[in-house]
């Protein structure tokens, strides 16, 4: 009977964390940006007016940042079935997009080399405790490097909602620190969380909108927007 009260137990002991495991965020993350480390009035302004929205359930994202009021960019990304799509669109103009299979997606990312330290820094942002993380991509083509300061929440989703930017990494970073070595040599980005909203959301808020264009039908919208789809 002991051995069957222990095993009941295990049993169900194991279910529990199983559930607890497969819960996952899902709503809404508003990020705000600030620029530091420049005295520019303009540059400052520009980067302060830009804001981000990104909507999560399990490991799919889609994010819209507007820049400024006439441009509007969402980028969608499904961890588990690892493809991406962006959709820009332009005040006057319309919306155009661009998508990657899973395939096309690791083609991006090849001959970038990531690295992430942990460090023993934690931050409370939007109640959650966010470890410090430091990202070193480098481009393995021309040994170029870019680094970022991230505070990463491990409740949000897996390691694959990151797979359209920090691939691999543990932990959703509500907090994301960019040098911008243009702009002078103490001159960052940061996007940081200011409000998180618990909410139902469904497979549909992820699909690409109706009115939105393939850039592959326009070949003068296509080179017009190279650049900004990363091409």
């Amino acid at each position: 009977m002991k051995k069957l009260t222990i095993l009941f137990l295990t049993i169900l002991l194991a279910g529990i964390f199983s559930l607890q495991a497969q819960k996952q965020f899902a709503g809404e993350i508003r990020f705000e940006a600030e620029l530091e480390g420049t005295d520019d009035p303009n540059l400052i302004a520009g980067f302060e007016s830009m804001t981000q929205t990104t909507t999560i359930l399990g490991n799919k994202s889609k994010s819209v940042m507007k820049p400024n009021e006439m441009v509007a960019i969402t980028q969608i990304w499904d961890g588990d079935k690892g493809t991406s799509s962006a959709v820009i669109e332009i005040s006057g103009m319309g919306k155009y997009y661009k998508k990657w299979d899973a395939e096309q997606h690791k083609e991006k990312f090849k001959f970038n080399d990531f690295k992430y330290s942990f460090e023993s820094e934690f931050k409370t942002i939007c109640d959650l405790k966010c470890q410090k993380v430091v990202a070193t991509i480098t481009n393995m083509e021309d040994d170029s490097q870019e680094i970022f300061t991230l505070y990463v929440a491990k409740e949000i989703g897996t390691s694959k909602i990151n797979g359209d930017q920090f691939v691999g990494l543990e932990g959703f970073p509500l907090m994301i620190i960019q040098h911008l070595p243009d702009y002078g040599d103490e001159c960052v980005m940061i996007m940081q969380a200011t409000k998180m909203t618990p909410k139902k959301v469904k497979d549909v808020d992820f699909l690409l909108p109706s009115d939105a264009k393939s850039v592959e039908d326009d070949p003068a919208i296509k080179e017009m927007l190279k650049g900004a789809f990363g091409d």
